[in-house]
């Protein structure tokens, strides 16, 4: 289950013509599941708890420039004396227009891209534990990043075997007159899939570049885009075509898409979403590459901090209900019920990603 708490409480390190700066931000919970998922990955059957910190440090530089670096450790994952380990290093150095990042960040063209709902062929790669040196800067209105993937990666006898530069990535996005734009491009890069990335699902060796224009038209947004795919090892290249629109209408919102596929079925989908008040309320039906998926979920502020949710998703294979209550500040208490019939879900059940099973959980946020 997918818990994000975020917090900072900040304190001066020490104080001169610049000051320095560290802010701590945690999150913690303790919760039990009675039931044990199918993926033999899920560690929450039973009770379970764990802690995060994340610590960063910052620095306004004499010539407009601000370094920082953030680190993000769990100090305990259901065990009492576990060590404490980085999870994310991010080294960086900016200012009003420039960046340069290094460690446990996007890369440029996932950071930059924004394509249109289910296309095959869009699939930039996304950092999940790899190391990325990205610059950004702002030209004419854009926002533009390059990034590269650092090889640290080592052979059976712990050498490296790297130490370079891997699947260089350039993204741009921005806007002019009443359009808005976003362009991205990775080169293919084998040697690092073989090296590191086979067991890495959000890591794609494959060449990409995508084009995507969006505008509001009639009182609709309206997006296009397309993008082409050069299989690395192959050579052979496939590409999606998808148009998505938008239309508000009072408390609801119509949507859809239409997808055209080089080497699969068209994917097509439709989405009605209504918020009023303290009701709210999302349906979505599509069809992609033939595959039928549709679902239905609400939820509805009760007041003083309480909250009820409940959705049938996975096309009707999945459902749950839920309750969440606002103990205090930071604090929160959940009760969920969640089912997962087809075993695909993996503790992951609907748009909140529920375990499956009864859960009582207290979270915190300091």
């Amino acid at each position: 289950m997918k818990r994000i708490l975020l917090a900072s409480a900040s304190i001066v390190a020490f104080a001169g013509a610049a000051a320095a700066e560290i802010s701590f931000n945690g999150e913690a919970a303790l919760g039990y599941n009675d039931t044990e998922s199918v993926s033999e990955t899920d560690d929450d059957d039973g009770f379970y708890w764990d802690a995060e910190l994340g610590i960063t440090f910052s620095q306004e530089l004499d010539n407009g420039l601000t370094a920082a670096a953030t680190v993000t450790s769990d100090v305990v994952d259901n065990q009492l004396e576990g060590d404490i380990f980085a999870e994310g290093y991010v080294l960086s150095l900016t200012s009003e227009t420039a960046g340069l990042f290094f460690g446990d960040t996007d890369m440029a063209a996932n950071l930059r891209w924004d394509g249109v709902s289910e296309m095959a062929h869009d699939g930039f790669s996304e950092t999940d534990g790899e190391t990325v040196l990205r610059g950004d800067f702002m030209a004419y209105g854009f926002n533009v990043s390059l990034s590269g993937l650092v090889d640290d990666t080592t052979d059976g006898n712990i050498e490296p075997v790297g130490d370079t530069l891997d699947q260089y990535s350039v993204g741009v996005a921005g806007s002019f007159g009443a359009f808005e734009m976003s362009a991205a491009y990775q080169e293919k890069e084998t040697d690092f899939s073989e090296a590191v990335a086979l067991d890495n699902g959000d890591y794609n060796p494959n060449e990409i570049f995508g084009i995507s224009v969006g505008t509001a038209f009639a009182g609709a947004d309206v997006d296009v885009a397309y993008a082409r795919e050069e299989d690395a090892v192959t050579g052979d290249a496939e590409d999606s075509t998808g148009i998505e629109v938008a239309f508000p209408v009072g408390p609801v919102t119509l949507g859809a898409f239409y997808v055209a596929e080089s080497d699969q079925d068209d994917g097509y989908g439709v989405a009605v979403d209504y918020v009023s008040g303290a009701l709210t309320v999302s349906t979505a039906w599509e069809n992609v590459d033939d595959s039928e998926d549709w679902a239905i979920e609400a939820g509805y502020d009760m007041g003083q901090g309480l909250n009820f949710y409940a959705g049938v998703a996975d096309a009707g294979d999945d459902y749950y209900v839920a309750t969440t209550y606002e103990l205090a500040e930071g604090a929160q208490l959940l009760v969920s019920y969640g089912v997962d019939d087809n075993d695909d879900s993996e503790d992951e059940i609907g748009d909140p990603e529920y375990q499956e099973g009864t859960t009582v959980e207290v979270s915190f946020e300091f």
